[in-house]
């Protein structure tokens, strides 16, 4: 936990700090694969970052998943699931063409004050049936170093982006004072 928390902490760069999230808490808790999913307010996943999955595997399976059945059940009701067969589960939907075969399953939300930032998808537990508790308590600890990583990169990128506008700002008043003093 320690490693995985250090490696995501210094990051600023969003889309790197979602990958390596993704790729710490695949690692973390030996899972064959991991996703992080990033729903938009209406509970629709916007952002699905993916570990395990090559390229091509990824391509064939086509778009990400919108956030309905099994995933979606995490999104609303934001809370872990265990679930040792997810075809089992009533509110498994079934798995796009393509898709690698998946059995046990782990899903955990990403919290920070002003709410769930994302969701941990966990999938087949390498050497073992299904995940445990404790695999689960793990996550969750993770998943609280995550949201923080997540909001730090946000606001770093909110940062860059105001630094932007007030450079323009900047030079467009000093382009009207030059053109003003041109004028005089």
């Amino acid at each position: 936990l320690d490693a995985a928390t250090r490696a995501i902490a210094g990051e600023l760069d969003l889309d790197r700090v979602l990958q390596l999230i993704v790729d710490s808490v695949r690692e973390l808790v030996g899972a064959r694969y991991a996703a992080l999913g990033i729903p938009d307010r209406t509970g629709r996943i916007t952002r699905f970052i993916t570990s395990g999955i090559d390229a091509a595997t990824r391509n064939e399976i086509g778009h990400p998943p919108q956030g309905r059945g099994l995933l979606g059940l995490i999104i609303r009701e934001a809370r872990a699931f265990r679930i040792p067969r997810i075809s089992d589960h009533p509110a498994s939907i079934g798995v796009p063409a393509h898709h690698p075969p998946m059995t046990s399953f782990l899903g955990v939300p990403i919290r920070v004050k002003r709410g769930v930032v994302g969701n941990f998808y966990l999938t087949d537990k390498i050497e073992q049936p299904e995940f445990d508790e404790d695999d689960e308590r793990l996550v969750e600890l993770f998943a609280v170093h995550a949201g923080i990583a997540i909001e730090t990169a946000r606001l770093h990128a909110k940062e860059r982006q105001l630094a932007v506008v007030d450079e323009r700002d900047r030079i467009g008043r000093d382009l009207h004072d030059g053109i003003i003093q041109a004028l005089y």
